[in-house]
């Protein structure tokens, strides 16, 4: 299976792996995104030592495990290791072997895969690993040593921004993100043999994101339809309690993530730390704090600001496809149990509509690659109306520093746009409406982002346009 996409990770991580000084690389990333797979398909040929942590069991299964694996290399030790400095002792004598295998280049690579699991309670696994690192690897120039692991929170907090052991140690770290559309669409042709139109691909994103596990389970012989019917509805569904899992291993079992997440799965532009506390039912504190961090680091949510906002400006939005339609259609009292059945429901189109602006924020360098853009620095943002009667809800607000202003309005339909004149009034009165509620002096201007193209002329309203093609890039 070949390694599509993220060109300029394999070559960073090439790189790291060839230079002339000790590394310690952490590659993370949310569950299912392919980290393993990333680092197997570059280095595993080369492997001086690779070992898993276990997803279950204490520490002495994780010593059992990594003992094991030090069989597998050649260590002769009948026992398990008594403790994790034994167990890293053993490690060190293994690389410092004449034989230890190594690169074409001569260096001696360590793949620590799912590495927060190591880390159960009171095992010293960190402090020992540690000292493996300062006291041995960091000294040999040829020692590359990579971790890799979906629990976001615990790498974040454990490894990247830790103020212990490992603080600063890190010489390079490795976020592995969700496919973008134009990889998806490789991906799709190279593995499955798919020849799916665009928009049959932006609705597949629109489902299960650009996350290569969800999509190496598309069975070419079924359309877009079934396939999400059986992934993700049927009641043996292999994807009806992913996202139980997915919150589980990135993050922890407490309800209080999925009110969160279900909370901002109906709200398109978000809502601030206050309505969150507010509809989620919870005290404030610093509890709530480390939660949405912790959503926020794994991806799921962002945090943006919104200038025209009264008080305190910070938004959160939930920004991942396959939580939103978790979220929306799976599991607990929901009844959508074929797809093909629920198109043109209201439930739908709302869905579709939400899902659409979140794959258009997930490729906002494409759409401003498409403006013109790239090498400006912008404000962007969702803006909604403070109005209780006639008020105006804007999907992205970018304002340009040279005092324009662009509304975009993301419009997914089954065939090209075209505006009518009922549409046409409607888009000069958001503007209206944005342009006294905000009282922006920039010179306000209307873009449309249609998946399917757009059809007739839009230069009576519409500056410019962006369309579906054009988010593959």
């Amino acid at each position: 299976m070949a390694l599509i996409g993220r060109h300029r990770e394999q070559s960073d991580f090439l790189e790291w792996m060839c230079s002339d000084e000790p590394e310690l690389v952490c590659v993370y990333g949310r569950r299912r995104i392919g980290k393993t797979f990333f680092v197997n398909e570059l280095m595993q040929d080369y492997y001086a030592f690779d070992a898993s942590g276990l997803a279950e069991g204490g520490e002495a299964s994780q010593l059992n495990a990594f003992h094991a694996a030090l069989t597998d290399y050649g260590d002769t030790a009948k026992a398990a290791p008594a403790d994790w400095w034994e167990a890293f002792r053993r490690l060190r004598a293994l690389l410092e072997r004449a034989e230890c295998p190594r690169t074409p280049e001569g260096k001696r690579v360590v793949f620590l895969d799912e590495f927060p699991w190591f880390d159960t309670p009171r095992s010293g696994f960190m402090g020992a690993f540690s000292d493996f690192w300062n006291r041995w690897a960091q000294r040999h120039t040829d020692v590359k040593v990579v971790i890799c692991g979906s629990a976001t929170s615990w790498i974040l907090r454990e490894v990247l921004k830790t103020e212990g052991s490992l603080n600063r140690r890190v010489t390079h770290s490795l976020f592995l993100s969700a496919f973008t559309l134009g990889e998806v669409e490789e991906f799709l042709r190279v593995e499955k043999r798919l020849d799916w139109a665009r928009r049959e691909i932006i609705e597949c994103y629109m489902v299960f994101g650009g996350v290569p596990y969800y999509l190496r389970k598309i069975q070419p012989r079924l359309s877009l339809s079934q396939n999400i019917t059986s992934l993700c509805l049927a009641p043996q569904a292999p994807l009806r309690d992913e996202a139980r899992i997915l919150l589980d291993s990135t993050l922890s079992n407490r309800p209080v993530y999925y009110k969160v997440l279900s909370v901002l799965g109906e709200k398109k532009t978000g809502l601030s730390r206050k309505e969150l506390l507010e509809a989620v039912g919870v005290k404030d504190g610093q509890g709530f704090t480390a939660v949405l961090m912790g959503l926020e680091e794994c991806g799921y949510i962002r945090k943006y600001e919104n200038p025209y906002r009264k008080g305190r400006k910070a938004m959160y939005q939930l920004i991942d496809p396959f939580l939103l339609f978790s979220m929306r259609f799976v599991g607990g009292d929901k009844f959508v149990s074929d797809w093909a059945t629920y198109y043109d429901t209201p439930s739908y189109n709302a869905w579709r509509g939400n899902a659409f602006e979140i794959a258009c924020l997930c490729h906002l360098p494409q759409i401003k690659r498409s403006l013109s853009l790239s090498t400006m620095s912008t404000r962007d943002f969702p803006w909604r109306s403070s109005a209780s009667k006639r008020g105006a809800q804007v999907d992205l607000v970018i304002e340009r520093p040279d005092r324009i202003t662009y509304l975009c309005e993301m419009k997914f339909t089954n065939a090209p746009f075209s505006l009518s004149a009922a549409a046409v009034e409607e888009l000069e009165r958001k503007r209206e409406v944005f342009k006294v509620e905000t009282g922006t002096k920039h010179s306000v201007q209307t873009v449309l982002v249609s998946a399917a193209g757009v059809k007739g002329r839009v230069d009576e309203i519409v500056s410019q346009t962006v369309s579906g093609d054009d988010l593959f890039v």
